[in-house]
């Protein structure tokens, strides 16, 4: 497990009543998690899911002294706002004070004031939402705001010699927030920026939002040619049915696309009609971007990783560790605040504990809105390996001091088959 650094030396029991040992010493306190474990955003759900089960598993094997047990309580919230809103009810009823998650930023919206309200305190290892950035509310998010990521893929696709992109969006408010951190930070470089196309959370045929992508496609080449057009594309496991239409519309395989991290390592894209689109000559395989491990953390956690992917039958990746780390800290801001302690104690404690904490997504760092400031990002594409796809790593962004300047692209192709 890894070593975080702890501020200040108040102690905790449990919100509900402890629960006695043998020795009668043992006290049990409750973690939450919102996870959307079917629909859209399964693939983060999934992989989050088996994380936090195998850090209370570690928890609590290692407490030798057996004083403070963890408890895990688990919601489905479906990556939909109400399920989310009922699922935070049930576990502040049980007397839950911190809950990893949401991950979507739709979902951290409409439950932020309910959070307020109940003395819960939200670690979302997903949201992005810049918009969601408000000091001293219930909500900390372990992983940078679209504007860091934005800053990202718009440097990929500049150093891809695009000069018009084309934006394409789920409407909700994490897809959104990054659909507009890529208009802004493109149009600051130079670059041009079409209207875009936008796309409702509901949709099942995109056909339609396919064909206005076509003529806004066909109107760039026109004016920029073909290789200096890029479409931006931020969604979750829908985009592989927008893939799947696309092979359908004449010349939207003709330009690179890029994709935001709501799809990246997503599953549904290995499905043969998704992945045929993407890894095809022109698209050169929907690099998109995840939040990085630290290079020297990599080898060290291998065992980690490994064992959450294999319990939860899909990658894990940095927002996978992100949640391992959230629980992390909040096990051990439990474990020293008194039960009775107001929200506001709650909170000063786990950003004192979270901030400058080893963890396995590396040293963290809070802005005064509870946000991470900022990481590397690694670049993940659909390649052709033999006659199975698969998402390798091609790529890295390496941030500037300030994080949505302009930073360093290192930037690889798929190896050959």
């Amino acid at each position: 497990m890894a070593t975080l650094v702890v501020f200040g030396s108040i102690t905790i029991a449990a919100p509900a009543a402890p629960s006695a040992s043998a020795g009668g010493n043992t006290r049990e306190v409750h973690i939450g998690a919102l996870l959307s474990l079917t629909g859209d955003g399964a693939t983060l759900g999934t992989t989050s899911k088996a994380a936090l089960e195998i850090a209370a598993r570690r928890w609590n094997d290692s407490r030798k002294d057996k004083e403070v047990k963890v408890v895990l309580d688990v919601e489905n919230t479906n990556l939909e706002a109400e399920q989310a809103q009922a699922a935070l009810t049930r576990l502040a009823d049980k007397g839950v004070r911190i809950a990893i998650g949401p991950q979507s930023s739709s979902e951290v919206a409409a439950i932020s004031e309910q959070a307020d309200a109940r003395g819960v305190l939200l670690v979302s290892q997903g949201s992005t939402a810049s918009s969601l950035a408000v000091p001293d509310d219930n909500v900390v998010r372990f992983v940078p705001t679209d504007h860091v990521e934005g800053r990202a893929s718009v440097d990929l696709m500049l150093y891809d010699n695009a000069t018009t992109i084309i934006p394409m969006w789920r409407n909700d408010r994490g897809n959104t927030g990054l659909a507009d951190s890529v208009r802004a930070a493109a149009m600051s470089s130079g670059a041009m920026v079409s209207d875009g196309v936008r796309y409702e959370p509901d949709t099942t045929d995109f056909s339609a939002a396919l064909a206005d992508l076509s003529t806004q496609v066909q109107a760039g080449i026109a004016s920029a040619g073909a290789d200096n057009v890029a479409v931006y594309l931020a969604g979750f496991e829908e985009v592989a049915e927008v893939f799947n239409t696309a092979r359908t519309v004449a010349g939207l395989d003709g330009v690179r696309w890029y994709g935001g991290d709501g799809s990246a390592q997503s599953k549904a894209l290995l499905a043969s009609g998704p992945a045929a689109f993407a890894t095809s000559v022109k698209v050169k395989g929907y690099p998109s971007p995840l939040v990085a491990l630290p290079a020297g953390l990599v080898k060290r956690d291998a065992k980690l990783v490994s064992e959450i992917s294999k319990r939860a039958k899909n990658q894990a990746d940095a927002f996978t560790l992100a949640a391992y780390d959230a629980f992390d800290v909040a096990a051990r801001t439990l474990s020293d605040t008194p039960a009775d302690a107001d929200a506001a104690t709650l909170r000063a404690a786990f950003s004192r504990t979270a901030q400058g904490a080893k963890g396995k997504t590396g040293t963290i760092q809070l802005d005064p809105a509870g946000d991470r400031l900022s990481t590397p990002y690694a670049f993940w594409s659909l390649c052709q390996r033999g006659k199975s796809p698969r998402w390798t790593q091609t790529g890295t962004w390496t941030p500037a001091k300030d994080p949505t300047a302009p930073g360093r692209v290192r930037p690889k192709n798929c190896p050959e088959s």
